[in-house]
């Protein structure tokens, strides 16, 4: 097949990772893929260095950009006159709407498939009503909890979805669960002897809770004094700083920035957490952990509890509660035995239920059913 993906986004993120995973996963299995994206963006990048074909004449602006919009149009039309995609894969709003104007319109050739991420809600206007039941042949979701919004609010029918298995490239997590404990990180962080190492990695986004975490810890310190937070992820520092400086927390909580090592991070630390309070579709974040053998605390946000299962794999919490976020954290950090049972759990949920392999059949055979 002759498959064409296209993401907006500038930085990198969960969408972009599965995006370019499945790429590569079904360019291994002998299709033609064509990643697009915008100039310079961070999977533009990534995809070049990964030997995938490129397309990165796309503006892809947020807004109201008529001008903008029209240029993306006329430049993906051009593109699929040569390269005929029997499918379109697109992964976010812009992309969506300038794809799916851009086929309506001029190129026919192809079906179109939007790949949900996230689990906000949809609105359901005239405009999203043609979107959905008329430009777009099927809807991808990274977890059962999302169909319920689309089909609800009657976008989609439950026959038009499918849920794609989420998964990521987990080779060097896997590996990492394999090594000796890392020392670098605990070191560099000033980690007490006896102290505890808990990591979140995800997007600096409003939707991702940190506020709230960042509350949590000040009441995990309190009763741990020397466990240590480490947050890595790209996005916007000052306010999640002044929160720091606000709870006197500069020793016990630090914003790594954007990290190329999160393997060994996770290898590095005693647990891992993730707070988001909207959106969350699934939290590859979480599944990483657990492939490096980490016990995982999160809050039930999307299709967190897929892979986060309440005193099983991990604690799941309410979002933006930073008593019971805090009560699981300081239970977790004080009860070796109990993250090492979570921790065992969640790895063999990740190897039956989250591989590479099973996203790429579950991928492969649906767009292999459409373009028939």
């Amino acid at each position: 097949m002759r498959l064409f993906f296209v993401n907006m986004h500038r930085h990198w993120g969960g969408q972009s990772t599965a995006l370019l995973f499945l790429a590569e996963e079904l360019a291994a299995r002998g299709h033609e893929i064509v990643v697009a994206g915008v100039k310079d963006s961070e999977l533009m990048q990534r995809a070049a260095k990964a030997g995938m074909r490129t397309f990165d004449a796309l503006e892809l602006r947020r807004g109201f950009r008529p001008l903008s919009f029209r240029r993306d149009q006329k430049r993906l039309v051009k593109f699929w006159n040569e390269f005929k995609p029997e499918l379109i894969l697109t992964n976010g709003s812009q992309d969506t709407w300038a794809c799916g104007l851009a086929r309506w319109s001029k190129y026919r050739g192809a079906k179109l498939v939007r790949w949900r991420h996230n689990s906000f809600v949809v609105a359901t206007h005239v405009f999203n009503r043609w979107l959905y039941r008329s430009l777009i042949d099927h809807v991808v979701v990274s977890s059962a909890a999302i169909t319920p919004i689309l089909t609800k609010g009657g976008l989609v029918t439950e026959d038009r979805v499918t849920v794609f298995p989420p998964t990521s490239n987990l080779d060097s997590f896997i590996s990492a669960s394999g090594l000796p404990r890392s020392h670098a990180l605990r070191e560099e962080l000033k980690v007490a002897p006896g102290g505890t190492l808990t990591v979140s990695v995800g997007r600096l986004a409003v939707e991702k809770g940190h506020d709230t975490l960042i509350r949590a810890w000040r009441r995990v310190v309190n009763e741990l004094p020397d466990a240590k937070l480490a947050i890595a992820g790209l996005g916007e520092q000052p306010p999640l700083k002044m929160i720091i400086d606000e709870l006197a927390l500069q020793q016990h909580v630090y914003l790594l920035g954007f990290r190329n090592d999160v393997p060994m991070l996770y290898n590095a630390a005693d647990l891992a957490v993730l707070a988001p309070v909207a959106g969350e579709s699934f939290g590859i974040a979480l599944l990483e952990a657990y492939a490096v053998g980490r016990a995982c605390v999160a809050t039930d946000v999307g299709g967190v509890g897929d892979l986060v299962i309440n005193d099983q794999t991990g604690f799941l919490v309410k979002p933006r509660d930073e008593a019971g976020i805090a009560a699981a954290l300081v239970r977790c950090l004080k009860e070796p035995e109990l993250r090492e049972r979570f921790a065992r759990a969640g790895h063999a949920r990740v190897l039956e239920h989250f591989t590479p392999q099973k996203l790429g059949d579950v991928a492969e055979n649906l767009f292999k059913a459409l373009v028939k």
